[in-house]
């Protein structure tokens, strides 16, 4: 087995665009999709990092996912837009998506942009930061399979759709928010299964529908705060796919179509067209700091602003690269290998 170690930034983009560029991906696209995955490594989010790397390559082997998509413009008005990604990568189609959604943005105050049939996005603060940094208010609400337990059941009925909101601050931050609808989702499953590590009690759920912490049986994760998780879910799946002609979960949980696919929306909102922007943001950091200044629970160091633990991340990491566990490096070398991508030396 590969040892675990320290891979650089650069490194580790490089090696990632490679490898989907030998699987079919064109350059631009293989980029994109790097880009995003290492992002999430850079922020701390390492379970929809580079670990994500083999089950993205298993979709492309199988034809799960296109590595080739010839995404389309289905409708259009002037604040709103449908999306048809033909099955490509999420981070190809959402970040397209979040793009038309600020172009919108900027003539109509606002873009509500619904992309369908697309595969899994990453992290997707990726995308509301996207409109943080362009002086807009930022979201996204997505749907996908079934791999979550719906409160007062143990199987699977809804997804770990996430939700992101991104707004800027002074001095170029934002307070941006990226949760799951799970208490931990897919991901985070996947990483501590890979290290082997025990799960959280009242995570998840075992084959037969009972609760674990062993993260080598843990499948089915559970909903955040148990009706208000699921039912979140749920109202995503309204709101994206049904929206545009394509469920997921109904036909899924009837077993008239279990092919894998997802939904979203992205919305930008421009601040600047109800309020000025350096108002906005000179207020939006007034109540950071007011927030940071509450009196400190026992035990807590600083209280943090959602989106600030993963800038401080992000800033160390980028200079001096993130820690890969073997096990993951091991299964990331196996794949560069197959494909003759070049793999580079860990610190």
């Amino acid at each position: 087995m590969a040892n675990g170690g320290i891979l650089s930034h650069q490194a580790a983009l490089e090696m990632t665009k490679k490898i989907f560029e030998a699987r079919g991906l064109p350059p631009e696209e293989a980029y994109q999709v790097a880009s995003a995955l290492v992002w999430a490594n850079l922020r701390g989010i390492d379970s929809h990092g580079i670990i994500r790397i083999p089950g993205y390559m298993m979709r492309l082997e199988k034809g799960i996912v296109n590595p080739r998509p010839k995404m389309r413009i289905v409708k259009e008005t002037l604040a709103a837009m449908v999306i048809d990604a033909d099955h490509g990568h999420g981070q190809v189609a959402i970040t397209f998506g979040m793009k038309k959604a600020i172009e919108k943005a900027k003539k109509a105050s606002i873009g509500w942009v619904l992309v369908r049939k697309t595969k899994h996005s990453g992290a997707v603060g990726y995308y509301t930061r996207m409109a943080a940094n362009a002086g807009m208010a930022g979201l996204y609400m997505g749907a996908s399979s079934p791999n979550m337990a719906y409160h007062g059941t143990k199987a699977g009925g809804v997804s770990t759709s996430p939700i992101s909101m991104s707004v800027p601050r002074d001095g170029g931050k934002t307070i941006s928010l990226d949760m799951a609808t799970a208490i931990a989702g897919v991901g985070k499953l996947m990483e501590h299964k890979a290290l082997n590590e025990p799960l959280g009690e009242g995570w998840a759920l075992d084959d037969d529908g009972n609760p674990t912490t062993d993260p080598q049986v843990a499948n089915l994760p559970r909903p955040l705060g148990g009706p208000k998780g699921s039912g979140l879910s749920l109202m995503f799946e309204c709101m994206s796919s049904l929206m545009v002609g394509s469920a997921i979960l109904e036909p899924w949980l009837s077993g008239v179509n279990q092919k894998h696919h997802q939904n979203a929306v992205v919305a930008a909102i421009d601040i600047s067209a109800f309020v000025d922007l350096s108002v906005y943001c000179n207020q939006s950091e007034g109540l950071a700091k007011a927030i940071k200044g509450l009196p400190k629970a026992e035990g807590v160091d600083e209280v943090l602003i959602p989106g600030e633990r993963s800038d401080a991340v992000y800033e160390k990491r980028l200079r001096d690269g993130f820690f890969v566990p073997a096990t993951i490096w091991s299964a990331t070398v196996e794949i560069a290998e197959k494909y003759n991508v070049p793999v580079p030396k860990l610190a």
